[in-house]
């Protein structure tokens, strides 16, 4: 009580009147700094601790500096170190947002890293036994780290063994601190490059993996996301750490982590219906994109990572995720990114892909009913059978089949979960040339009993035949215009710089519901479906994915050309489309454009086309002109939603409950952005112009040099035949010279005196003859030099306007 009543006067005026806060603030940081007895200050700093929240600006500004030299003086005294660290937390604290205007907390925090030496003394308390301080003292680190990153991290970069007391924390035995100290290294390891290769090689890799494991791993709680978060941030932007990762055999651990199939070749049934809470959700997000950095596309280690993580295993579990289990849609998402990057341009996964084959409850998918429709459907039938029920009635299928199933709606599942399987289908694909011929020629139909089923199911039919079915019968699915979309996608990449499957698909003749004939080409059939769709005011997107795959489909194609062209109808569509001043949605017109284009620049009279170059020519300058024709194009190359298309066919989880704002492929945007300015070229230019290459230049100042493919394999015909012309003059006039010195020099006197006058009359023949030969070789070297020069020039033009040429 004693204590307590000096306590109580000391805080009391003259005449035992109450003082102002400012007024005790004052004289409790005046006691604290000069009484010489500890109980004396330690009481101070308690007073100090009672108002620094109600007085935050009166105990910052009167007693900051003196609280920081009391806790380097004073650390030793457990209960004194830990109210002035308290307090410091109070002060440094960022304000709330309504008191912005004067942030108290920046400005304390501020005098705080005034000298480095403060973040030192507090890396040091870390050493300390007591549990409050310790608890405290990462909390103060965190809350400074919070407002000041960069200097904090300085700070401590310069602090001895600073980063290898935060490493200490992780296995520290009392939880709470280990997962504070894991916050904080969150937080440290966000940007600063530094600390993350110093972090990651005082071990913490071993130690992340050894505390996730602990805690049961994947089905762990929030530490787990937490030591993934951790992982995910010394590997992002960090190539050393990548490295070093791999080397450490740390890529094998997280395969363990992600192995839910057994170690048998049979389809795991429980985990296929396992059970998902959020916390589970979110653990496998963090590891899904921790594996998407280690193969992100363009890295320079993503070859052999990917070379790993087959060897590891890893491809199996990530397939299964993706394809047959019941995860949350985020989930299954991510995994189909990561299984995308996993066999992006990869041709030993992209076979391991292929030959997987997974099990899976496969809803039916009724074509007269949409997406939403079909998903409650779907999921109330599957609910009365049980997973092995399914699966006995559902054989395994491939996982490209799944793939395919997932993008085009044969599935319930969200935009995102879709957009992210035709995502991995385009890796797949990528620079796999078989796989495209292979998937061309699945497009064959089936029998009429599998056409005449009033079901679409995926497991009746080939991949190709789903992706027809779907690209096809897109009046059955109106209400889902992505079914059309991610078909076209998907189709397209099955052309797109293929002509070996250009030619199998030209060859496959599919019946049209309204016909009964045969069947009608494909190509056909989409551009009447495109026709049909427009009359009917379709969704834009389905009219953008028909006219993309045409695009990629007729490039570089003067068959497809041909075949295009045999419909004066095809021609006329597009030509109004083109012309109309309104009601058309732009990005249509620019498309039509540019595929107007394509068949003027590749249309190859010599290969069957009806409509030549000639004939087409006039009709594009006559009822569309040249100005009209670039302005289309040139407005689709700065339509809004083109200029940002995503490379990952990323759909925001905003988008998922409309109709999301994807409208174009990324790999079809690079694809136009690499050749519209050919097409934009190739109309200014006359048909013939382009079989004779010429450089000219318009009024403007605008280049008008116009090429194609068979005006530059003619120029090398002329060059090879003008080479073969010069070699063989040369042998000539090395003979005569042969011949002539003979008949001066090598004959027996006697008769080279009788024949002086005819070897005289012979030789001034043959030097006129070689004087001409001469003068004609140099003519043809001359010729020959400039035809370099010209073929030079083109081939530097093509290489930049056209890559597909292969000069």
């Amino acid at each position: 009580m004693d204590f307590l009543t000096r306590g109580y006067k000391g805080l009391l005026g003259e005449k035992g009147q109450p003082q102002t806060a400012e007024d005790t603030v004052i004289k409790l940081c005046d006691r604290a700094a000069n009484s010489t007895l500890l109980e004396d200050r330690r009481a101070a700093i308690l007073g100090l601790k009672g108002l620094s929240r109600e007085y935050k600006l009166e105990v910052g500004d009167k007693g900051l500096g003196v609280l920081l030299k009391i806790l380097s003086e004073d650390r030793a005294d457990i209960d004194t170190a830990k109210a002035i660290l308290e307090i410091l937390n109070i002060l440094c604290a960022p304000d709330r947002v309504e008191d912005v205007g004067r942030d108290l907390g920046l400005r304390f925090t501020d005098e705080v890293l005034q000298d480095e030496s403060h973040i030192h003394l507090f890396l040091d308390l870390l050493q300390e036994v007591d549990f409050y301080v310790r608890f405290h003292d990462i909390q103060l680190l965190a809350t400074l780290l919070t407002t000041r990153p960069d200097r904090v991290q300085d700070y401590i970069l310069t602090a001895p063994m600073g980063i290898s007391r935060l490493m200490d924390l992780l296995d520290d035995h009392q939880e709470v601190i280990r997962n504070e100290g894991l916050l904080l290294l969150i937080s440290l390891t966000e940007t600063n490059a530094d600390i993350q290769k110093i972090v990651a090689f005082q071990n913490a890799f071993d130690r992340l993996l050894e505390i996730i494991t602990a805690e049961d791993g994947l089905n762990g709680g929030i530490i787990v996301q937490d030591c993934l978060q951790l992982t995910l941030n010394l590997l992002r932007y960090n190539v050393s750490n990548q490295n070093y990762f791999r080397e450490t055999s740390c890529i094998q651990r997280i395969s363990g982590l992600l192995g839910y199939p057994s170690t048998s070749e049979d389809n795991v049934i429980d985990y296929h219906f396992s059970d998902w809470h959020d916390q589970g959700t979110n653990n496998i997000l963090v590891l899904l994109e921790l594996v998407r950095i280690l193969v992100a596309p363009n890295n320079t280690n993503t070859t052999t990572n990917q070379r790993v993580m087959n060897q590891c295993g890893m491809l199996k579990p990530v397939i299964e995720l993706a394809l047959a289990s019941n995860a949350p849609s985020p989930a299954k998402t991510q995994a189909f990114y990561a299984l995308g990057d996993l066999v992006r341009a990869n041709q030993t996964n992209q076979e391991v892909l292929a030959r997987a084959r997974v099990t899976v409850p496969i809803p039916t998918y009724r074509s007269n009913e949409s997406s939403t429709s079909h998903s409650r459907t779907t999921s109330q039938s599957s609910a009365h059978l049980s997973f092995q029920e399914q699966a006995q009635a559902m054989p395994p299928r491939s996982a490209i089949m799944g793939l395919i199933a997932v993008a085009v709606g044969a599935e319930p599942e969200s935009y995102g979960t879709r957009a992210a399987a035709t995502y991995a289908f385009e890796a797949y694909i990528m620079s796999n040339v078989e796989a495209q011929v292979l998937l061309a020629s699945s497009l064959a139909p089936q029998s009429d009993a599998a056409n005449n089923s009033d079901q679409i199911t995926a497991g009746a039919q080939s991949a190709g035949t789903l992706l027809l079915a779907a690209l096809l019968e897109w009046e059955d699915s109106a209400a889902d215009p992505y079914v059309v979309w991610f078909a076209s996608v998907i189709f397209s990449h099955i052309l797109l710089h293929n002509e070996r499957s250009k030619d199998i698909i030209r060859g496959i003749y599919t019946a049209d519901a309204d016909s009964t004939d045969e069947g009608a080409p494909l190509l056909q059939l989409i551009v009447k479906n495109l026709n049909i769709a427009n009359k009917n005011n379709a969704d834009v997107r389905v009219l953008i994915g028909y006219l993309c795959l045409l695009c990629v489909w007729l490039w570089d194609s003067p068959k497809s050309v041909g075949d295009f062209l045999a419909e004066e109808s095809h021609l006329q569509m597009l030509i109004t489309l083109v012309a109309q001043s309104s009601s058309v949605d732009p990005r249509v017109q620019g498309l039509c454009a540019f595929l107007l284009g394509v068949c003027y620049e590749f249309n190859n009279e010599l290969e069957g086309s009806n409509v030549s170059r000639s004939t087409l020519y006039p009709i594009l300058i006559n009822r569309i002109g040249i100005d009209l024709f670039v302005n289309r194009i040139t407005r689709l190359r700065e339509a809004p939603h083109f200029k940002h298309a995503s490379q990952y066919l990323f759909i925001s989880p905003n988008e998922l409950k409309a109709l999301p704002d994807l409208y174009f492929d990324y790999q079809f945007a690079e694809f136009f952005k690499d050749n519209y300015e050919t097409i934009q070229r190739s109309i200014r230019v006359d048909p013939k112009a382009t079989r004779s290459p010429r450089h000219s230049t318009d009024t403007n100042g605008n280049d008008n040099d116009s090429f194609s493919l068979s005006a530059i394999t003619s120029l090398k015909g002329v060059i090879q035949t003008q080479e073969a012309q010069i070699n063989e003059l040369k042998e000539k006039i090395k003979q005569m010279e042969l011949e002539s010195k003979n008949s001066v020099d090598n004959g027996p006197a006697s008769v080279a005196r009788q024949t002086l006058e005819s070897n005289d009359e012979k030789y001034a023949i043959l030097e006129s003859k070689y004087i001409a030969l001469e003068n004609k070789y140099a003519q043809l070297n001359k010729e020959h030099e400039d035809l370099l020069e010209c073929l030079t020039e083109h081939e530097e033009n093509a290489y930049v306007l056209s890559p597909l040429i292969e000069i």
